[in-house]
C-alpha cells in the first residue's frame, strides 16, 4: 500500500504541475537569449524600455495571483527603472501568507508561476485586439475538439501548423506598413522578454511544491485505501494537460518570435 500511494503521489504531483516545469524551462532559456542579444546590440538601457511594459505585466501576475490565493501584499513595485541601474532590479511585489492556510501555502508554487500564465493571456488580448484578422486565422477552437478527443497526434501537427502561421504572418512583407503591427511587435517582445521566472520566482513556488505533494500524497491515500480506480484521475489529468500545453505553447511561440526578432537585431549590428 505504501508503495502504491507513493508512487501514485509522484504520478498525480508530476500531472498536476510537471507541465508547468517543463515550460517554466524553457521560457528562461529563450529570455537568457533573448536578454543576452539586446543587451549585446542596444545596451542595459533597453532592457528599461521593454520593461516599461514587460516588467509591469510580470509583477503584475504576481499581484494579481497573490489576490486569488488570498496573500496580505506588503509592498508592490510594479517597474522602478532608476533603482534597476544600481541592484538589478526592475520590479517586486512583497507578500506574506498564514504558513497555517494550506490553500495560501499551495498559493506559492502557482504565485511564483503567474507571469507564465498571464503573460501569455496579455499577449494573446493584444494580438486579438490589435491583428483581429490575423488571430482569426489561428485554429484555436479546433484545439478544444482535438482535447476532449484526446488525440495527441492531431494536436501536435494543429501547434506545428499554427507556429508556421504566426512565424509567417508576423514577418510578412505587408505587415511593415501597419502601425497596428509595431504596436504588437513591441507589446509582445516587451513582456515576452520579460516572462520567464527569477530566482526569488522560483525559490517561492519550491516552498508551494512541497504542500502540492503532501496534499497529492493525502488523495493517493484515500484512492488507495477506498481502491478507487485512478483510469478516471489520469483522463481528467491528461486533459488538463493538453489544455496547460496548447496555452503555454502559444507563448513559446511568440517568446520564439521575439527573440528571432533579437537575433536579427544582433546579427544586423554584427
Amino acid at each position: 500500500m505504501i508503495l502504491e500511494t507513493i508512487k501514485t503521489t509522484f504520478i498525480l504531483t508530476i500531472s498536476m504541475i510537471g507541465i508547468f516545469v517543463l515550460f517554466g524551462m524553457i521560457y528562461n532559456f529563450i529570455e537568457k537569449k533573448n536578454s543576452s542579444y539586446i543587451q549585446k546590440t542596444f545596451g542595459f538601457n533597453s532592457i528599461l524600455i521593454t520593461g516599461v511594459i514587460g516588467t509591469t505585466v510580470h509583477e503584475l501576475s504576481h499581484y494579481l495571483m497573490a489576490l486569488i490565493f488570498g496573500h496580505k501584499i506588503v509592498e508592490v513595485e510594479l517597474f522602478r527603472p532608476r533603482a534597476a541601474k544600481i541592484d538589478g532590479v526592475l520590479g517586486f511585489v512583497e507578500h506574506r501568507y498564514n504558513k497555517r492556510s494550506l490553500y495560501q501555502r499551495i498559493g506559492n508554487f502557482f504565485i511564483g508561476i503567474a507571469p507564465m500564465i498571464f503573460g501569455t493571456v496579455a499577449i494573446s488580448i493584444s494580438f486579438r485586439l490589435l491583428l483581429p484578422e490575423m488571430f482569426l486565422k489561428l485554429n484555436i477552437s479546433e484545439y478544444i475538439d482535438l482535447i476532449n478527443t484526446n488525440n495527441l497526434q492531431d494536436i501536435y501537427l494543429l501547434l506545428q501548423q499554427n507556429c508556421k502561421l504566426l512565424f509567417d504572418m508576423v514577418f510578412s512583407i505587408s505587415n511593415l506598413t501597419s502601425f497596428r503591427f509595431w504596436i504588437f511587435v513591441f507589446i509582445m517582445y516587451s513582456i515576452s522578454t520579460h516572462m520567464s521566472l527569477s530566482k526569488a520566482d522560483l525559490k517561492n513556488s519550491s516552498s508551494g511544491l512541497i504542500c502540492i505533494f503532501i496534499t497529492t500524497m493525502f488523495i493517493s491515500l484515500i484512492c488507495t485505501v477506498l481502491k478507487i480506480n485512478l483510469y478516471v484521475l489520469q483522463s481528467i489529468f491528461l486533459k488538463y494537460n493538453l489544455y496547460l500545453t496548447c496555452f503555454l505553447a502559444l507563448g513559446v511561440i511568440f517568446g520564439l518570435i521575439s527573440l528571432a526578432i533579437s537575433f536579427l537585431f544582433y546579427r544586423f549590428k554584427r
